[in-house]
C-alpha cells in the first residue's frame, strides 16, 4: 500500500510539473509505473481517460479555474478540447498533428462550440488509413509542408486548418475562421487560394470555395462576420470598415458597415470588447467597471456624432444576427438619415491615408460596394 502511495505521488508530481495536466501510458512507463496504476487513479476519478493510453487530471477538466474564477461555457470547452487534444498528440507522437477546429483552437482562431466535441487528427506521412474512433477521428492528408510545430503542438498550417474547418463544420465557421485567420495576419487570402487549389480534388471543397469568396479578412469578431453574411444574404449594398468623417471637424470615425444607398451605418455590438470576453460576464472591480462605463459612453458619442452628421444609425447585437431582425433594423436606421449620408466617399484621417497597407495580408480583393450574390 506503501508503495502504490509512492507511486501516486509521483505520478500527480508529474501532472504538476511537466505533464500539465496530462500523462499518458507511455510516460508513466518511463516514471516506472505501470499501466495498473493509472486504471486506479481512473476509478477513484484522479484521471479522466481520454482514449486508451491517454489521461487528463479530472480536476483540470472538469472544474478548471482561470485567474481564480472557474471557466464557463465556451471558455470551458476549448480548455476541455485542448487538453484532450494534448493527451492524444503526446500519446501518438509525432505520428499525428492536430487538423480541422482542433488546428483552429490550437491557432487560437474561432470556431463553433458544437464542433469542439470531436478531436481531430490528421497523419503527418503518407499511406496512412484514416481511422474514426468514439471520441476523435484521425485523417489522411497528401500534401507536403502543411504540417508545422506552433506553442509545442504538432498543427497543420493556419490555412489548412481554416479549410478543413469549413468543410467540415460549415460555411458560417468557414468564413469566421478565415476572416479571423487573415486579420491576425496567420495567413492570407492569395494562401488560402493556393491550398483550395492544391486540395482540388477533396470530396466537399465546394463548401470551402464559397467560404473564401465570402472571406474579406475585415471583421473583428466573429459577430461581424456573421453580419456582413447576413447583409449578403439579404441583398443589401454595403461598405465594410468604412471611414467617415464628421463635417468639416477633425473627427474620424471607421464604422462596422455603412450602407451608401441608404445612409445607413451599422455597427456589432462591442460589448465583447469592454467585459473582457464572451464568457465574463459583468466586469467586478472598479477599474474594469470604470473602462465599461467609458467605452459606453464613447460609443454613445460616436453615435450622437453620426447621427448629427445625417446619418442613420443601427446597433446589432448577437440576439439580432437574423435576415429579419437586421432587415427592420436597417429600416429604422433609414427613417433617421438625410441625404447628406448617402454615398458619402472613405475619408479616412491622414495617418490612415498614408500608412503602408499590405493588402494581400490584411484583405482580400473586393469591390468598393459589396453586394450579396
Amino acid at each position: 500500500m506503501a508503495r502504490i502511495t509512492r507511486v501516486n505521488q509521483h505520478i500527480l508530481r508529474f501532472l504538476d510539473g511537466p505533464g500539465n495536466d496530462v500523462i499518458t501510458v507511455p510516460e508513466a512507463a518511463q516514471l516506472g509505473c505501470s499501466p495498473t496504476v493509472l486504471k486506479k487513479l481512473y476509478r477513484d476519478d484522479t484521471l479522466t481517460r481520454v482514449a486508451i493510453g491517454a489521461y487528463v487530471r479530472t480536476a483540470a477538466l472538469q472544474t478548471p479555474v482561470r485567474d481564480g474564477k472557474p471557466l464557463r461555457d465556451f471558455a470551458l470547452a476549448e480548455h476541455q478540447h485542448l487538453l484532450r487534444l494534448d493527451a492524444l498528440l503526446r500519446l501518438h507522437g509525432s505520428k499525428v498533428a492536430a487538423s480541422h477546429q482542433s488546428a483552429v483552437l490550437a491557432w487560437g482562431l474561432p470556431t463553433a462550440r458544437s464542433s469542439l466535441k470531436r478531436i481531430h487528427l490528421v497523419h503527418t506521412q503518407h499511406g496512412r488509413t484514416a481511422r474514426r474512433r468514439e471520441t476523435h477521428s484521425v485523417h489522411t492528408c497528401k500534401l507536403d509542408d502543411v504540417i508545422t510545430r506552433h506553442e509545442g503542438r504538432l498543427v497543420v498550417i493556419p490555412a489548412l486548418a481554416a479549410i478543413g474547418q469549413a468543410m467540415e463544420v460549415g460555411l458560417i465557421a468557414g468564413v469566421g475562421c478565415m476572416d479571423a485567420a487573415i486579420v491576425a495576419r496567420r495567413t492570407t487570402r492569395t494562401e488560402l487560394s493556393e491550398m483550395v487549389e492544391r486540395l482540388r480534388h477533396s470530396p466537399g471543397l465546394a463548401l470551402a470555395r464559397r467560404a473564401l469568396e465570402l472571406t474579406d479578412g475585415l471583421a473583428e469578431s466573429p459577430g461581424e462576420t456573421r453580419l456582413r453574411l447576413v447583409l449578403i444574404e439579404l441583398g443589401v449594398r454595403f461598405r465594410a470598415q468604412h471611414w467617415i468623417r464628421i463635417g468639416e471637424s477633425f473627427t474620424y470615425y471607421r464604422v462596422d458597415f455603412y450602407l451608401p444607398a441608404l445612409g445607413v451605418v451599422l455597427e456589432y455590438d462591442g460589448q465583447v470588447k469592454y467585459t473582457g470576453g464572451r464568457d465574463s460576464g459583468r466586469p467586478d472591480d472598479a477599474r474594469q467597471a470604470g473602462g465599461a462605463r467609458q467605452t459606453l459612453s464613447d460609443e454613445k458619442s460616436r453615435e450622437d456624432d453620426l447621427r448629427l452628421d445625417g446619418f442613420g444609425v443601427g446597433r446589432v447585437t448577437s440576439s439580432t444576427l437574423t435576415a429579419e431582425k437586421i432587415r427592420t433594423i436597417i429600416a429604422k436606421a433609414q427613417q433617421q438619415a438625410q441625404p447628406s449620408a448617402l454615398h458619402r466617399s472613405a475619408e479616412p484621417p491622414p495617418w490612415a491615408r498614408t500608412a503602408p497597407v499590405d493588402a494581400d495580408s490584411v484583405s482580400s480583393p473586393r469591390v468598393e460596394d459589396t453586394q450579396g450574390t
